[in-house]
């Protein structure tokens, strides 16, 4: 099978109930490993303190983590009862500043990663920085699901192509994903006139993912609109793509994070899911 080992963390029953169902899903479908990880985050701030209250506070706040950890594990464990999914569920306890480190050990050995769209009601600041650390911490693909969750195969697919690396490791990753739909649409916004594959746009990825056994077609689209992720959106809807593939984080997140940026707009606006690698 494709996957043969898929990763979720979860830190929320509300928000991440239809995360860890997707997951489920598709561990059922590809009749994969499931590794769920129940997030306690230690949210002390390790800064000068009076030594009689340093130990209280910390002992405090590392408690309430373990038992928010351990609240989700029984969660966890409750929902997944009745599956026959191969599954491991772990509680796992961090440091608000160790968060990356962690994640990035929890998710290395995963073929797939699925995590909650960090933007939307209900969502915090930690939901961001958990599909940060998985993107940026690892080398898996991550799915990113929307609120209503999502589950595979996947039939219409648009890749969004503009030539980098980042992009191109997102194919790459999503090669079983895009074997397995009906239809790819290579999606490129403007293309760089003064690139070597000026003269066939996308035309040296047609051939790559046509090698792979994948259907896919070129799209060339102009910048009608003054967002990438705009565009993007729009295709998406318009012809009834049911998941986005695209590459993560070009640009520095602290770039994007002030001035905006493809990744971090259709992490907020995307109403289907994102298969997305840095």
């Amino acid at each position: 099978m494709a996957f043969q080992s898929i990763c979720v963390v979860v830190t929320d029953k509300t928000s991440d109930a239809a995360t860890l169902a997707s997951a489920a899903a598709i561990a059922a479908r590809e009749n994969a490993h499931l590794d769920v990880y129940c997030l306690g985050i230690d949210v002390t701030r390790y800064e000068a303190m009076p030594i009689g209250a340093a130990t209280v506070i910390l002992d405090t706040a590392v408690e309430e983590a373990r038992s928010q950890a351990a609240a989700l594990e029984k969660w966890v464990k409750t929902v997944l009862a009745n599956s026959d999914i191969k599954l491991s569920v772990e509680a796992v306890v961090a440091p608000q500043l160790g968060l990356d480190t962690l994640i990035g050990r929890l998710g290395r050995y995963a073929d797939l990663i699925v995590a909650t769209k960090p933007y939307g009601a209900g969502r915090t600041p930690l939901h961001v920085n958990v599909v940060e650390a998985e993107l940026l911490g690892t080398v898996a693909p991550v799915l990113v699901v929307p609120e209503g969750g999502c589950e595979e195969p996947f039939h219409r697919v648009a890749v969004g192509w503009n030539e980098s690396s980042e992009s191109y490791n997102a194919i790459r990753a999503a090669l079983p994903v895009l074997r397995a739909a009906s239809k790819v649409d290579i999606v490129m916004v403007d293309p760089p006139t003064h690139s070597p594959e000026r003269s066939d746009p996308g035309g040296s990825l047609g051939l790559m993912l046509a090698r792979h056994g994948v259907k896919a077609e070129v799209s060339i689209l102009s910048r009608t609109m003054p967002r990438v992720s705009e565009i993007l959106n729009r295709f998406a809807t318009e012809h009834g793509c049911d998941l986005m593939v695209m590459g993560a984080y070009g640009h520095s997140r602290f770039r994007e994070a002030i001035l905006g940026g493809a990744t971090r707009d259709l992490l907020e606006k995307s109403t289907v899911p994102l298969l997305m690698a840095h």
